[in-house]
């Protein structure tokens, strides 16, 4: 069986990861109202020079948080704390700017209101927008400039709406391609079980034939008759164990409960203490294959190379640790393995690091860059 292309859904998320942040960068040539009050007003020399500055800076975060954390848009927001520190500087400069500029300042929030919406969760996103609806009505007000603001004010009030409608639309379609995803996942191993039942079915049927013909032949004491039999049922047996395992060795194992079972009687065979701390469970089923192959990696270099004599897998929410206490990498390069992990673990959109371990030896570690422990 050939191996499984990308899905959908992975092809979806890595665009994101890479060209996400073309979404804001459309929309920083409108810091050009910013730009042109400073410049067209009488304000101060300083105000002005500090002014663009600060716009300059405000370009530059918003676009940054956008290239880092594309990946949340759709997926619920991120809680991150460097996200929130960009929000934050994106605040100050409007707070900023309110008291240099004053209404000149509303033409920041719609940047305000758009990283919230795309980029951060609910509750931030509702704070935001009944904090930007305050400002774009009271400060107008308390500056007698209500009549003047009237065009930024609604130009505002009607993009939260465009970014309220964009997010929904995009996390349906995100989450609709999720259940797609997961439904060809489940009918491809139905069917998958279904074959392997069919093939080992037929072949445990003709090798009950061959055992019942090879017994009634000792009986009758034919003894030629039945060693030949006997061969025959050995030939169907390696046939069948051969065919299982072409057809095991070209599937992704999906149930990391199997896999680490699998991992455990391998540490028993060979002497390894083995420990399994959080709940594997919690890992989407879309990326179970992906963090199975790196298990599996990751214990055949421990079992070839590191003459340990325990091993560790902790589940957390950001990442999957793989620790051992045996002789460590050393100066050695990374071979063909560590590789290996490193693209499989780039597939999902998460970067796998190899490095020393608090338990004496290595530690591989699957770290999901945000996009795993946000998911809903």
């Amino acid at each position: 069986m050939s191996r499984c292309q990308p899905s959908a859904l992975e092809d979806e998320q890595q665009f994101w990861n890479r060209w996400g942040w073309l979404m804001s960068g459309v929309w920083v040539v409108f810091l050009i109202f910013p730009i042109l009050d400073l410049v067209n007003n009488p304000y101060p020399e300083p105000v002005r020079v500090a002014g663009l500055i600060l716009v300059a800076v405000f370009a530059a975060v918003y676009l940054h948080a956008y290239a880092k954390y594309s990946w949340a848009v759709g997926q619920g927001g991120t809680k991150q704390i460097p996200a929130l520190i960009s929000f934050a500087v994106l605040i100050l400069i409007l707070l900023l700017a309110m008291i240099a500029t004053g209404i000149g300042a509303l033409s920041l929030i719609p940047f305000i209101t758009s990283f919230a919406a795309f980029l951060l969760t609910r509750p931030w996103t509702i704070a935001t927008y009944a904090g930007a609806v305050l400002i774009c009505l009271l400060l107008p007000l308390l500056l007698g400039q209500f009549i003047d603001a009237l065009f930024i004010i609604g130009l505002n009030f009607v993009l939260m709406v465009v970014y309220v409608i964009t997010v929904a639309a995009i996390t349906r379609a995100v989450a609709a391609e999720e259940m797609r995803a997961d439904y060809l996942l489940v009918a491809e191993q139905e069917r998958v079980a279904r074959d392997v039942h069919d093939g080992i079915g037929h072949s445990l049927t003709a090798l009950n034939l061959k055992a019942q013909l090879a017994m009634r032949l000792l009986d009758a004491q034919e003894y030629d008759r039945a060693r030949t039999e006997m061969q025959q049922l050995s030939d169907l047996a390696v046939e069948a164990l051969d065919s299982v395992r072409t057809t095991v060795q070209g599937l992704n194992r999906q149930d990391l409960e199997a896999e680490l079972a699998e991992l455990r009687r391998a540490c028993q065979d060979n002497d390894l203490n083995f420990t399994v701390v959080g709940d594997p469970d919690s890992i989407p089923v879309r990326w179970r294959s992906h963090t199975a192959w790196i298990l599996r990696e990751a214990l055949t270099n421990v079992l070839r190379h590191a003459h340990a004599s325990s091993l560790r897998i902790v589940f957390d929410k950001a990442y999957v640790g793989i620790d051992d206490d045996g002789d460590g990498l050393g100066v050695s390069e990374a071979g063909h393995g560590i590789r290996g992990m490193q693209e499989r673990a780039k597939q999902i959109g998460a970067t796998a690091t190899v490095e020393a371990s608090a338990l004496g030896g290595t530690r591989v570690q699957l770290t999901f860059d945000g996009s795993f422990q946000e998911v809903k």
